[in-house]
């Protein structure tokens, strides 16, 4: 696994930008209508900057996989991140913006109030071979020598089921998230 410099941004973002299409947290963010893949990579881009400013965007070895996973103290929002998200809000319908608004205050209300690693993204294609493995492995042992817990949310069932098989437990369920969707707020504890 490597960190994720400027130079990795659009390897990053395509990543993400492929992966998450199905996504039921992004697809609520950005709606059906309009350019689906624009609208996703610009909230790709965002993501990915705001990761980077906190030093937590990884490619795996191969660059098949990202991975946004970062201190929750680290870093504070600066004047770029700032206009990739206007860029990204821009991109959606205001009714979206301020629905989006609206759950990122609920996310806040319910997240794990201790410093944690707060695991964003995940995203490794198809081909991506051992990818997931390596990014898994690696963010597993930062968070055990930091003795940091890894906090994230997954509306995808598979998903969850996957991150509880790796030793994660859901702390708060939100029953309709938006769209009827469930959001599962997920941590590990360090080893």
């Amino acid at each position: 696994m490597i960190q994720a410099t400027e130079k990795e941004r659009a390897r990053a973002v395509n990543l993400i930008t492929e992966t998450f299409d199905a996504n039921p947290s992004v697809n609520i963010v950005i709606g059906d209508g309009g350019n689906r893949k624009k609208k996703i990579s610009r909230l790709a881009d965002y993501a990915f900057t705001k990761a980077l400013n906190r030093n937590g965007s990884f490619l795996s070895s191969n660059s098949e996989g990202v991975a946004l996973c970062f201190k929750s103290n680290e870093g504070k929002s600066n004047l770029k991140e700032i206009l990739y998200e206007i860029k990204f809000a821009f991109s959606i319908p205001p009714k979206k913006v301020f629905q989006t608004l609206g759950r990122e205050s609920y996310l806040k209300k319910h997240r794990y109030k201790g410093e944690h690693l707060y695991f964003w993204f995940l995203g490794v294609t198809k081909s991506g071979g051992q990818a997931v493995y390596e990014l898994k492995d690696q963010i597993f042992n930062w968070s055990d020598e930091a003795k940091l817990p890894i906090l994230l949310e997954t509306s995808v069932p598979r998903n969850r089921d996957v991150y509880l098989r790796y030793g994660f437990e859901i702390y708060h369920t939100w029953e309709d998230s938006g769209g009827g969707a469930p959001l599962w707020f997920m941590i590990r504890y360090p080893k």
